[in-house]
Order: structure tokens, then C-alpha cells, then sequence
């Protein structure tokens, strides 16, 4: 078989594995229901370049892959629930991360928007160039929260 012939067939299959994959990481999303609304929305930004996809998670659970400018909506028990958001590729330093007390029958609404914050570089005089702040990362996180990742979350009510 021609080499060229070998190779195309080769790439195909790397770009069909790579679609049916998606952006998305681990478990499918799930919707735990309950009697509390959660909708997330997510602004319309690019990150570097790159347009990344937030991932959800209520309690450790994925609930959500929104796309940019994209929108969310899941339904949770009441109580005191941990949200975290987390970028779709690997290399991250941080995530937002921050617990929520959910009254019965209530709908929240957040907004999901790019860490502007976590842009914070510095020059390390080397051949590397231009890195991002690791002390950033260190000062913005606490034994029970986190806002030190690619997106923070913030209540829209």
C-alpha cells in the first residue's frame, strides 16, 4: 500500500475519533433533578485564542458542557451544594469552585465568564517568555472555595 494512501487513511481515522470525542472530558453530563432550578449562562469569549467549553459540576457531579455563549439549565435537591466550573482541556492551574446554600423552589441564575484575572503574566527573562502567575493562582483559592481557573461563575440575581 503507497505511503500517501496509508497516511490519509491514518489521519481520517485520528480526525473521526477526535470528532465523535468532542471537547468533553470523562462522564456525559447528568441532571441529578430536584426541586431547586440552576441555570447557567455563559458569555461569549474567546480565551487565547481558543474557544473552550465550561464544564459544570454540582458536588463533584458533571451537570453541564456549555458551549461559548451558551446556556445550561439542571435541577438540583435544596440544601448546601459545592459548584465548581473547569475548563474542557487539560493544563489548568485552578477552577472556581464555591459552596451555595439552595432554598426549595427557587431558581438561580449564574453567569459564566472568562477569568480576566488569571491573564496575569510576568517575564521570566528566559527562553520560555511570557508565563502566567503562579502566585495568582496560590492567592485566590481557600480551604472551601476557588476562583483561581479560566472561568469564574458569579449569581446573576
Amino acid at each position: 500500500m503507497p505511503i500517501k494512501k496509508l497516511l490519509s487513511i491514518a489521519l481520517l481515522t485520528l480526525l473521526a475519533g477526535c470528532q465523535s470525542m468532542g471537547y468533553q472530558e470523562g462522564a456525559a453530563p447528568v441532571n441529578p433533578g430536584g426541586d431547586v432550578t440552576l441555570t447557567f449562562n455563559r458569555t461569549s469569549t474567546v480565551l487565547f485564542g481558543l474557544v473552550k467549553s465550561a464544564q459544570v459540576y454540582v458536588d463533584g457531579l458533571k451537570v453541564c458542557v456549555i458551549p461559548n455563549a451558551g446556556n445550561c439549565t439542571v435541577n438540583i435537591p435544596s440544601g448546601k451544594h459545592i459548584l465548581k466550573v473547569d475548563g474542557t482541556m487539560s493544563g489548568s492551574f485552578g477552577v472556581f469552585s464555591q459552596t451555595y446554600q439552595f432554598d426549595s423552589g427557587k431558581t438561580y441564575r449564574f453567569v459564566i465568564s472568562p477569568n480576566r484575572s488569571e491573564m496575569i503574566l510576568e517575564d521570566p527573562s528566559g527562553p520560555v517568555g511570557f508565563i502566567a502567575e503562579p502566585t495568582y493562582y496560590e492567592l485566590n483559592k481557600t480551604a472551601n472555595s476557588s476562583d483561581n481557573g479560566e472561568f469564574t461563575m458569579k449569581p446573576a440575581d
